[in-house]
């Protein structure tokens, strides 16, 4: 996401701090001292007006993943916030990666699933068979 997109979903949510997720990486992205400029041309005049909103500090968190990691690991991800402090911390964790991949096969979804979590998802469009990787 560019840091246009990015401030501008921080201000609509009126959040100082907008958590986040679905994408599976970490990441803590801090937006200091932005600003949005608009031209704004209002129906039945030809003049144009320019509007600058200039905004505070802002922060995207994006907490990861606890299943199926996409940050070239295999450990799950969390956040921990101090809402006192404002401070956010990504943690890593391991889980036992063979007992979820035999969970997946076993619970009948594709074996890519678990070539991925076992291989990290960057490698997974180079398996043509991922029923190797965790057997019945």
């Amino acid at each position: 996401m560019d840091a246009f997109a990015a401030l501008e979903r921080v201000e609509n949510a009126k959040a100082e701090i907008l958590f986040c997720g679905h994408t599976h990486q970490p990441y803590i992205r801090e937006l200091a001292n932005g600003s949005i400029a608009v031209k704004v041309k209002n129906s039945g005049s030809k003049d144009i007006q320019k509007k600058e909103m200039n905004l505070p500090m802002r922060r995207i968190v994006n907490a990861g993943s606890v299943g199926e990691p996409r940050h070239g690991g295999t450990k799950a991800t969390y956040v921990v916030y101090n809402d006192i402090t404002n401070d956010v911390k990504i943690r890593e964790v391991e889980y036992d990666i063979e007992l979820t991949c035999k969970a997946i096969i076993n619970a009948g979804l594709p074996p890519i699933f678990a070539w991925r979590l076992k291989n990290g998802f960057e490698f997974a469009e180079r398996a043509e068979d991922a029923s190797h990787v965790c057997e019945r």
